[in-house]
């Protein structure tokens, strides 16, 4: 199956920012999605039932599920919605909706194709009006348009009677030529014709609208789709960050753990044959550096390097994207470095030993006096080693940059020390929030110069400044610089 060149693709589309109004319309399983989100929402229904005693009504959501064995054939499609749909008669919406909510965050937030939130800002960065249109439930889609900032959905509706749910579906169901009504009132109301619009899908089911509008995009299609997006030349975009492992990912994440377990084992030994604590948490973190990262399949392309040079002690900010942002930075720092890392992270099975070991500064977020946190971090900078410290309070799903707390500058002008802002562009790549297998990658980092205290004035305005850099970077390399393993896929 020969795939278009998503680079150019995108290319595309920023040539014809501004040309006229227009829609892009996208599909959600298998297209923004890798898989069936209606999986993940049986699952939590399920599991919903199992534990409110409804064990009967739990077994018969994961039956029906079973059923649905293509995804091509609209009379099976329809026949799954409408036995789904008979087994929610009686549940309260509000449940359905935080069951959508835990779907995504159990397991749709780590299915979203990196490729596909590149496109999406692509059409947004070219004034394109988004919409996803889907077969599926508002309870499943509307957190993950939530999270592309995507405000409008075209989805099949369920009847909803005094705040329950009734076991009916509200016709026309959004699947097949339901999609292409719901695209022309989309396209009425936004003053645009439909031949103007962009649509991406990867099922066949979907040919109706594909036929109507003037872009269809096949994405990751179905063999049948395939064939008449060749036949009639329609381009072709083939998704891999996400989906099924691969026997390379499964290998490189138990090398990757095992390195792990095994650098806490170093450490270990190293404590118990009376190695120096400094000297042993640099050996620590240049073995997880160098073989951690080897075995994850890490490249790294890093600019502004020179601005590490020199410049210790130092306090280093970095955004956080992913548990494998301390594999990249150990590579990147190497020695004389101490993380200064929420409690929680010190009951984490695999990372909480190595972390303890390094001489990490443990946080209690939830501690009004931080006075022993300061004098801790203090001492290290004086002791000549530097901090690592990120100052934004949690990650987002999308490695969006989060607000930045102001504590990290606030050292930095107590001490005397510079503040080194390190950018991470897509660690996230290799491994997003809340997946668990590791794919190869090549990592983008910049350095930015550092900020030295006697230029910094407000720490208040500096940390607002230091987060607009990030903002600024990050929203550049969303689209314009994707690592190339997302460029072309093929």
């Amino acid at each position: 199956m020969a795939y278009s060149n998503f680079e150019a693709h995108l290319d595309g589309l920023e040539q014809r920012a501004g040309e006229k109004p227009a829609v892009a319309f996208f599909d959600l399983d298998g297209t923004l999605i890798a898989g069936y989100s209606i999986v993940a929402m049986a699952w939590e229904t399920a599991r919903h039932g199992a534990r409110h005693g409804e064990l009967k009504q739990s077994l018969r959501v994961m039956r029906d599920l079973l059923r649905q064995r293509t995804r091509d054939t609209g009379g099976n499609y329809h026949r799954l919605v409408r036995r789904l749909t008979r087994s929610l008669a009686g549940i309260s919406e509000q449940t359905l909706s935080e069951l959508g909510e835990r779907a995504y965050h159990n397991t749709l937030a780590r299915s979203l194709f990196r490729e596909a939130i590149a496109l999406v800002e692509a059409h947004r960065a070219a004034g394109h009006h988004l919409v996803i249109v889907t077969a599926a439930s508002q309870y499943q889609v509307e957190p993950i348009a939530r999270v592309l900032g995507i405000g409008e959905i075209c989805c099949t509706r369920l009847e909803v009677v005094d705040g329950n749910f009734t076991g009916k579906v509200i016709n026309p169901m959004c699947y097949g030529e339901g999609k292409s009504l719901a695209a022309r009132r989309i396209a009425r109301q936004q003053g645009v014709k439909l031949r103007d619009c962009w649509f991406y899908t990867d099922s066949s089911a979907d040919l109706p609208l594909l036929k109507e509008v003037g872009h269809p995009v096949a994405v990751n299609p179905s063999d049948r789709l395939a064939a008449h997006a060749r036949a009639e030349q329609w381009p072709q975009l083939g998704f891999a960050s996400r989906g099924k492992p691969n026997l390379e990912s499964l290998l490189r994440t138990v090398l990757t753990v095992e390195t792990v377990a095994a650098t806490t084992l170093a450490g270990v030994i190293g404590q118990r044959l009376g190695f120096k604590p400094f000297g042993k948490a640099n050996r620590l973190t240049r073995l997880l550096g160098d073989v951690g990262s080897g075995f994850a399949g890490l490249d790294f392309e890093v600019e502004g390097m020179d601005h590490l040079l020199g410049v210790r002690p130092a306090i280093f900010t970095f955004n956080h994207q992913s548990l494998l942002d301390s594999l990249v930075l150990a590579h990147l720092l190497r020695r004389d470095v101490v993380p200064l890392v929420k409690k929680e992270m010190a009951g984490n099975p695999l990372i909480g030993p190595l972390l303890q070991q390094a001489g990490t500064i443990f946080v209690d977020r939830e501690d009004k006096d931080q006075a022993a946190v300061l004098q801790n971090a203090l001492e290290v900078l004086q002791s000549g080693r530097s901090l690592l410290i990120a100052p934004e309070g949690t990650r987002s799903t999308l490695g969006n940059i989060q607000p930045f707390k102001a504590g990290a500058f606030f050292l930095a002008k107590k001490a005397k020390v510079p503040v080194v802002p390190i950018v991470l562009h897509n660690v996230k790549d290799a491994l997003p929030k809340g997946g668990f297998l590791i794919r190869p990658a090549t990592i983008r980092i910049t350095i930015l110069p550092p900020v030295y205290p006697e230029s910094m004035g407000s720490v208040r305005q500096t940390c607002h400044a230091i987060e607009s850099q990030y903002c600024e970077l990050l929203g550049k390399s969303s689209v314009a610089a994707l690592p190339q393993s997302l460029r072309a896929a093929s």
